[in-house]
């Protein structure tokens, strides 16, 4: 009697096989050659689930996005018990940063995402940074004294205070230069650095309300 194949479980194991040379070379180490190596699989098993490379990137970029919201996502929404605000919120945000092992693995991953996304523009726009801008609207909505939004679908929208927008884009690319300099210049910006910055960042944004009064005569 033949033995059953899990196929769900083989494209699992060909998806971490497949993280393990992303973090070694790069998307462009994904090949159907490469990974099926990793795997311990002949290159004709491999293709019996993906035709060619482009298939199997593709693939590999969902199941590194997944791996990376199964990653980040616990660690972002555990309980804080900062004694302030703004220390909260840093904390949150510095999770996004690649400032242990873990973290810096998480950032090439990311990496990885964001260069396929580059090479084939998703109709809908970067699910990487979609995600990342949907955090950062959250901490300032909450900063700004709103309700956070409960539903993820509706983080991804605009939120009705522009200046919720705008202080989430400039959280949105400080954050994306801390983590650039944090991996590609780490004698010239470390963790010690990154805290205060954050927080004198943090600290400017306004309640909402105040912006408001600050303009009236």
């Amino acid at each position: 009697m033949p033995r059953l194949v899990d196929h769900d479980q083989r494209r699992a194991e060909l998806g971490e096989a497949a993280i393990r040379v992303i973090l070694r070379e790069g998307l462009a180490g994904v090949t159907v050659r490469g990974v099926a190596a990793e795997a311990g699989w002949s290159t004709g098993s491999l293709r019996h689930y993906f035709k060619n490379q482009h298939e199997l990137q593709a693939y590999v970029v969902q199941a590194t996005t997944d791996t990376l919201r199964r990653r980040v996502l616990p660690r972002v929404q555990r309980p804080r018990t900062a004694g302030s605000v703004v220390e909260g919120i840093a904390a949150i945000v510095q999770e996004m940063l690649p400032l242990d092992a873990e973290r810096r693995e998480e950032y090439a991953l990311w990496s990885a995402v964001v260069e396929w996304e580059r090479q084939h523009p998703p109709e809908g726009g970067s699910t990487a940074w979609n995600d990342q801008r949907a955090l950062y609207r959250q901490c300032i909505t909450f900063m700004r004294g709103y309700e956070p939004v409960r539903d993820p679908d509706q983080a991804t929208l605009p939120h009705p205070d522009d200046q919720v927008e705008l202080w989430a884009a400039i959280l949105h690319t400080f954050v994306d230069g801390l983590a650039s300099q944090l991996m590609n210049t780490p004698g010239e910006m470390s963790a010690d650095t990154v805290a205060p910055l954050l927080r004198s960042l943090l600290e400017a944004v306004p309640p909402a309300g105040l912006d408001r009064r600050a303009h009236q005569p």
